[in-house]
């Protein structure tokens, strides 16, 4: 009869730890390109925020970091996507005001929020500036609140509904007691083009959309929302200066990925984030397009707090896209 000849223990366990291969350490993020979801198209601030920061990343990370124009349903398109997509790392979203904060609260039709990504960075601030054409007698605040209180129903303003242009508007009007119609708009060029043409009285639009007009004197600047004057429009007093304190509204761009991402690549984006955002350079473009720095970096609780004071601002004008 045949035996089969063992060996020690100890020298069978011996062997098989020898010869058992090593673990593989855990790849290193990012090994491959990462999208970057815009919901807006080319050319806009969405975008050139999304782009410079793309670069600033590729440089430090060493792989591509792709911008995704999504645009489409008041920004929600993109925005739907970004909040779907895989939780790894390798999508990431810059959400701007309109489609992160305020259309969700109302329109029912909307089923992602604010709680579906995880925070990453306040990427910059987006003043807006009120423009007037140059049918418009008032110079200042104060005047053109004169002029429309004198001829209720008469001016017109533009801004996509449920967007920021639409909302700080309806609210100043509010505020003072104004009757100015809405026009709907879908993009901030038509509608400084429009004010230009006389078309339409006035504009809330972004600062870069609105510049050369206002240099050129096509259309006249009246003031700019946030606590602080626009490095691209110096000459323009914000609204606080001109004697409205109470239009708190902000209008801004936030980088997020979706909920679950793994929270050490959300560490090493909030890292290479506040670096990029720090560099004078990426500054001085920004402030150049009107994209001003957050004086916060807590991105949780700022878009805790803009969702509370858009969706009080929303409620109280009955705005609604249901």
């Amino acid at each position: 009869m045949h035996r089969l000849a063992l060996a020690p223990l100890g020298i069978v366990i011996a062997s098989a730890v020898a010869v058992a291969p090593a673990r593989p350490e855990p790849a290193r993020y990012p090994n491959r390109p990462v999208e970057v979801v815009v919901a807006y198209g080319a050319g806009g601030s969405t975008d050139l925020v999304a782009r410079m920061l793309a670069q600033k990343f590729h440089e430090r990370l060493g792989q591509p970091f792709v911008v995704i124009n999504k645009p489409g349903g008041n920004g929600t398109i993109g925005a739907t996507a970004a909040a779907r997509a895989r939780s790894d790392g390798y999508s990431l979203y810059i959400g701007y005001t309109s489609e992160t904060v305020i259309v969700p609260q109302v329109s029912s039709a909307i089923k992602y929020s604010i709680d579906d990504f995880e925070p990453i960075a306040v990427t910059g601030l987006v003043p807006l500036v009120l423009i007037v054409a140059k049918t418009v007698h008032a110079k200042n605040l104060r005047d053109l609140v004169a002029e429309i209180s004198a001829a209720p129903g008469k001016f017109t303003f533009g801004g996509g509904v449920a967007g920021p242009p639409h909302v700080v508007g309806a609210w100043f009007n509010r505020l003072k007691g104004l009757d100015v119609t809405h026009v709907p708009y879908r993009g901030g060029g038509q509608g400084v083009a429009d004010v230009a043409g006389g078309h339409i009285d006035m504009f809330y639009a972004g600062v870069a959309a609105a510049k050369a007009a206002i240099d050129s004197g096509a259309v006249k600047a009246l003031a700019v929302t946030g606590d602080a004057r626009s490095s691209a429009l110096p000459d323009v007093p914000t609204f606080k200066e001109a004697g409205v304190g109470d239009l708190e509204l902000a209008s801004w761009t936030v980088l997020l990925a979706p909920k679950g991402t793994p929270a050490e690549i959300v560490t090493l984006l909030k890292q290479e984030s506040l670096r990029a955002l720090n560099d004078p350079q990426l500054r001085a473009l920004f402030a150049a397009q009107g994209v001003e720095a957050s004086p916060t970096q807590d991105v949780k609780a700022f878009l805790a707090r803009e969702r509370a004071n858009y969706g009080r601002a929303v409620r109280e004008l009955g705005i609604s896209m249901d």
